[in-house]
């Protein structure tokens, strides 16, 4: 498959970027995988981004200080990263994105998220299954158009779920953590309820990029 990589900053971490064409996925390439008799069956378009994944994250490895290898896949089709290590990765349209550091007591979760920014119509069609009233006030206090608010409002709460759930162990729903404040380079989130070892009102950092056709929020604790 034909890839192009390049890598950016976001909270201080390499973010490894893989563009791909995902009709030039042939058999051959779903072979990087040790895991790709387990996706025999998906449609091409979505081997192609699965792999495109993997292969970002492999990047991030290697520059984390990993030996060698990509992610496996877990019970709950989660990336399984290798021991010592934690990262996250996310693909929109025909980019993926990853990032991966050594875990530390320092630095124990790690999520991140790209999404394609909002229009009119869709935002006000989703915002009540993303955010409640006060969250629409943080959203309307921070300036930024309402589309393009919620667009980093839906992924810093899909950041935070990726971030959480290895610890938390189970899923949770966007109604477990709440957008108190924003601008166009940070977000803050606080947990309604306990979440596993996270307790009720721990706040979290989505640090966020906009730009051109994408958004991008990371969560790091």
């Amino acid at each position: 498959m034909h890839t192009t990589h390049s890598r950016f900053l976001l909270a201080g971490l390499p973010v490894q970027r893989l563009d791909f064409i995902p009709h030039s996925l042939t058999p051959a390439d779903m072979q990087a995988l040790p895991h790709a008799a387990l996706l025999a069956r998906a449609v091409a378009s979505r081997q192609a981004e699965h792999l495109a994944g993997r292969l970002a994250a492999g990047l991030a490895l290697r520059e984390a200080g990993a030996e060698h290898g990509v992610p496996g896949i877990g019970a709950h089709r989660e990336p399984l990263w290798p021991s010592g290590f934690i990262g996250s990765i996310t693909h929109t349209g025909c980019t993926a994105l990853a990032v991966a550091v050594r875990q530390t007591d320092a630095l124990h979760a790690l999520g991140i998220d790209c999404e394609t920014p909002l229009d009119e119509a869709t935002a006000h069609e989703i915002a009540d299954e993303t955010v409640n009233a006060a969250e629409r006030r943080a959203l309307a206090a921070s300036g930024l158009p309402f589309p393009l608010a919620l667009t980093l409002a839906f992924s810093a709460k899909e950041s935070l779920f990726k971030a959480l759930f290895p610890q938390v162990g189970e899923g949770f729903g966007f109604e477990a953590a709440q957008v108190t404040a924003l601008d166009s380079r940070h977000m803050t989130l606080r947990l309604a309820a306990r979440l596993g070892p996270y307790p009720a009102a721990m706040t979290f950092t989505a640090h966020t990029l906009c730009e051109s056709g994408r958004v991008v929020t990371l969560i790091r604790a």
